[in-house]
């Protein structure tokens, strides 16, 4: 009988070979496991020291979840605890303060946040009460942003600044980690502290989404015995062999539409637009498609990559981009995309408006909390993840410039808010190109589309001058 894993496949099944998942049970077979992947991650250009703290993790047994925190606090030191420290020395200078110790306000500021952070989980079960404190991550936002506000004024002037700023500074990497944790804190019998603070940017790699949300969250995928950790980090591996193939087909594709075809990269046709000397519309939309196709396979690359460490370390995430060229309405495409994300989105935004919002209307309620997730949540969201454009801008400067993401974010909200209301009709019976390829095409170019006011880091043009590039790819100004 043929193997499974040996039929035809990009990747082999090898998570499907009982003698494959055999070996993977034996220290032999572990240790080359580890080294394969501690290769692959060199290829791809990450840390291969990452596959260390993973594999103690994955083989410590009944230890695993005293190997985490310590695992996360040693890969946090190497990285200085993500701090923005150029942040922190551009306030210091704007505010003309000499003779401060960096890293010793660095130090500081990590135990205040450390104790702050521990202080606030351990008390949550009684502020919930409060009605403040409910929705944790609209309480946590809220404070971040008061805090901006008021290092911002002329009543914070000198040091009281720089402080404010070095504690934003400090805290940002974690105010998602800690909204999910609170969300744990409010439970009955809520994990130890000192566990929670464990996955906050745990050692498999995240962003400021968090990649495994919270511990009870990792409980429900964690690997159980020695077969269902050997069939995860077997998928870690082919996971991770995926990536590599998806890394070169976006050289490849890089090296074929820009090298050989001439396309120029988004940025700069619109760039050359506003100069003057616009590209033909063609290659604008050529470079709008480029855009897409990249960015899908860029967050595939790095998404992957972080959820294969995961799996490594013995957690069967899911994937954070699965098929999107599969989806046929913008709804399923947005779940298919950037999964931690838009769960992010959910669980923080979503579940909290639809659970008290509009419960007599159900398509009312269903737009609205779609809508306060994906607009205003959204928002809220890279406002946040770009709060150093505030010190390096000014607030007026810094708001007057997100004007065109604001608008990105209501239009996206819209979309999908309308797609989630839509009723679905058998694809099946369509035919492959009514109910796949002309959908598909569809929710391509609508991304496509949004993606020129999808600018939360650029500051400097104005929504006006991206809707003036919107109609010139309209044909409208000619």
């Amino acid at each position: 009988m043929q193997r499974k894993w040996l039929s035809p496949r990009v990747v082999p099944a090898i998570d499907q070979d009982p003698a494959i998942r055999a070996l993977a049970q034996t220290w032999p077979g572990r240790i080359l496991l580890v080294a394969v992947f501690a290769a692959l991650l060199a290829l791809l250009g990450f840390d291969p020291l990452v596959a260390l703290p993973a594999a103690a993790c994955a083989y410590a047994g009944g230890y695993r979840w005293q190997v985490i925190p310590a695992a996360t606090l040693l890969m946090l030191c190497r990285a200085g605890f993500l701090v923005d420290t150029e942040l922190v020395a551009r306030v210091a200078s704007q505010e003309r303060i000499a003779g401060v110790d960096q890293t010793w306000l660095a130090v500081g500021m990590i135990a205040v946040v450390v104790v702050a952070c521990t202080g606030l989980l351990k008390a949550y079960r009684h502020l919930v009460k409060l009605t403040p404190f409910r929705w944790p991550a609209l309480f946590l936002s809220a404070g971040f942003v008061g805090l901006v506000l008021v290092a911002e004024t002329p009543i914070a002037a000198g040091m009281p600044r720089l402080l404010l700023w070095s504690f934003l500074a400090t805290l940002l990497p974690y105010i998602w980690f800690l909204a999910y944790a609170l969300n744990e804190a409010a439970a009955v019998s809520p994990p130890a502290v000192a566990l929670q603070l464990g996955v906050f940017y745990p050692f498999w790699g995240s962003t400021l989404t968090p990649f495994g949300k919270s511990v009870s969250y990792l409980r429900k995928f964690e690997a159980r015995n020695a077969e269902e950790l050997a069939v995860t980090q077997l998928k870690a591996l082919k996971l991770l062999v995926w990536v590599l193939l998806l890394l070169a087909c976006l050289s490849a594709l890089k090296t074929v539409v820009h090298t050989h075809l001439g396309v120029p990269e988004f940025d700069q046709a619109f760039l050359n637009f506003l100069s003057g000397a616009s590209f033909p519309r063609v290659l604008c939309y050529a470079s709008l498609l480029d855009n897409f196709a990249e960015d899908v396979l860029s967050i595939s690359i790095w998404g992957g990559t972080i959820v294969a460490c995961a799996r490594l370390a013995g957690f069967r995430l899911l994937r954070n981009t699965y098929r999107p060229l599969q989806a046929t309405t913008l709804i399923e495409f947005w779940n298919r995309y950037y999964f931690y994300y838009k769960e992010l989105l959910v669980d923080h935004f979503f579940y909290p408006t639809f659970l008290r919002y509009f419960r007599t209307h159900r398509k009312l309620r269903m737009f609205f909390a779609t809508f306060a997730a994906a607009c205003l949540g959204n928002l809220l969201f890279h406002f946040i993840r770009d709060i150093r454009l505030v010190a390096e801008m000014g607030l007026s400067n810094a708001l007057a410039g997100e004007a065109s993401h604001a608008f990105y974010t209501l239009l996206l909200a819209t979309g999908l808010g309308l797609s989630q209301l839509r009723t679905r009709t058998a694809r099946a019976q369509q035919g492959w190109l009514r109910g796949r390829a002309l959908p598909y095409a569809g929710v391509v170019l609508f991304f496509c589309a949004l993606h020129v006011f999808d600018a939360p880091l650029d500051r400097q043009h104005s929504i006006v001058q991206r809707g003036q590039f919107f109609l010139y790819l309209l044909g409208v100004n000619a």
